[in-house]
């Protein structure tokens, strides 16, 4: 099965990290108004596939940002977003 999904985060988006100890496995979880997201481990999928997809989202994720920093630093002068489409 496949899927897709658009989550869009803005000034009011929280990210949470519960943390159980060795107890179970953590829940990453960004809340928006009105939409959240879990990430999370299950049983039936072996604990390394687990940690691969972690570390390419941690991956991803800071290129993400350095990405947004090269956006943000090209926009001009008290402009805080560029309008896309034609």
């Amino acid at each position: 099965m496949t899927a897709s999904m658009a989550f869009y985060a803005d000034g009011n988006t929280v990210v949470r990290l519960n943390q159980y100890g060795t107890a179970r496995t953590p829940l990453l979880t960004p809340d928006g108004e009105g939409h959240s997201l879990t990430v999370s481990a299950f049983a039936r999928v072996p604990i390394a596939e687990h940690l691969t997809f972690a570390r390419e989202l941690a991956a991803a994720c800071t290129d993400y940002v350095k990405a947004l920093e090269i956006y943000a630093a090209a926009l001009p002068d008290g402009e805080t977003d560029r309008v896309e489409g034609p």
